[in-house]
């Protein structure tokens, strides 16, 4: 301030303001919030938590010297991938599977390594954009490989992809749209139709995204039944549906695999032993049928949700709130048309529903709130439980402060 030539009264001032610019400082780094939006997955707000249990079984590995690629048996130089590629096998059928730092790099690296140069079919209405300005055709053109479309936006057939094949095309790939759907007069080719008609005249690889690997989410279809299917390769996250680290997995036919494994790109991509001892017990988890903290909401009934919202509403004992119903939705990327019921307490004010949200998120711990026809809404689909406490005495606290403004 000083140096732009405004004046300080006192020395207390210079220290509240050094104080001010070093809490906001302090905000700025990953801090815990609380996560009312109504989105179980929430790419804004890191995706998937973590469970407790797998952040606790990781702490010596990480916090001491680890066997990353030592081989006990043999004393000898071990490989880093072993262990998750073994797990991730037997979590979808596939032959083989490598990892890399997210799904981006994984689809990038697949392309790079089997398709550049060479001609990659993609239908129109599959040339996603997602979050932070992700385009697949622009993906495609960083690893050199020959971008065809088939097919219109609306209607892509198996014969739009059989005409477009020839001797220098490399791969047929199929998109998740991860964020948006499309309606009425449509049609895309599917996984089993395609494996049938193109044989082995090109790969047919998936782009899952959501890192489905069981049918219990209605919008996904699982890896292990893609691979039934007859796709060759599999991409997709590991922070989404399988409720790990940020982490992207190739699975599919051990000879492409090895292929990527051996890519110069591959030691640039690869995860380091945090993030592979985290996923590594994540994958034991699922393995184990030991749900994600995302499925483990997705899982609560109605009934528990309400106990929880009238549970704050109780501790507030406030007039302007409500509990009413609310869809919740898995969000990042996965089920993007799925809505599911749900539970908010719906705060009934006259201020500025902005202003609230605001005051929510300038709690020591954010609370991250919605807004719904002008009216604050606490979505209760991805609150733990000891957040109860804390977002009622938030409430409360903002009312009061509300109430005298």
């Amino acid at each position: 301030m000083i140096l732009h030539g405004q004046s300080i009264d006192g020395i207390q001032a210079i220290i509240d303001q050094v104080a001010q610019v070093c809490q906001s400082s302090e905000r700025m780094h990953p801090i815990r919030v609380v996560n009312c939006s109504g989105i179980l997955i929430h790419t804004n707000l890191g995706r998937s938590p973590l469970s407790e249990s797998v952040w606790d079984a990781v702490k010596e590995a990480n916090c001491r010297y680890t066997n990353l690629e030592f081989n006990l048996s043999t004393g000898k130089r071990g490989n880093r991938a072993d262990i998750s590629s073994d797990l991730l096998h037997h979590m979808t059928g596939s032959e083989d599977a490598i990892v890399v730092n997210n799904n981006a790099a994984a689809l990038f690296l697949l392309l790079a390594a089997v398709a550049k140069g060479k001609r990659v079919l993609v239908s129109r209405g599959e040339l996603v954009q997602i979050g932070g300005g992700f385009r697949i055709h622009e993906i495609m053109q960083q690893s050199g490989a020959e971008l065809v479309e088939v097919g219109t936006t609306n209607i892509t057939t198996v014969s739009d992809y059989v005409n477009a094949l020839d001797e220098n095309t490399a791969m047929v790939l199929k998109v998740h749209r991860s964020n948006f759907s499309i309606h009425g007069f449509t049609n895309e080719a599917s996984v089993d139709e395609l494996a049938k008609a193109i044989g082995r005249r090109a790969i047919l690889a998936v782009d899952q995204g959501s890192g489905a690997h069981d049918n219990s989410v209605p919008g996904e279809i699982s890896t292990r039944t893609l691979f039934k299917q007859g796709a060759d390769i599999i991409t997709f996250s590991g922070d989404k549906l399988i409720g790990s680290v940020q982490i992207g997995c190739i699975c599919g036919k051990t000879k492409i695999v090895k292929q990527l494994a051996k890519h110069p790109l591959y030691r640039v991509l690869r995860p380091g032993k945090t993030v592979l001892s985290i996923f590594e017990h994540t994958l034991i988890d699922r393995l184990n049928t030991i749900p994600s903290v995302p499925g483990s909401f997705f899982k609560r009934s109605m009934n528990e949700l309400r106990e929880m919202g009238n549970s704050i509403i109780s501790i507030t004992g406030n007039e302007q709130l409500a509990l009413v119903e609310s869809p919740m939705a898995f969000g990042g990327g996965s089920d993007p048309e799925g809505e599911y019921p749900s539970v908010a307490i719906k705060i009934d004010s006259l201020h500025n529903p902005h202003q609230i949200l605001k005051m929510l998120r300038d709690r020591p711990i954010p609370i991250i709130a919605i807004i719904i026809d002008s009216k604050v809404h606490l979505h209760l689909a991805a609150v733990f439980d000891d957040e109860i406490t804390i977002i009622a005495s938030a409430i409360r606290d903002v009312l009061k402060d509300l109430a005298c403004i």
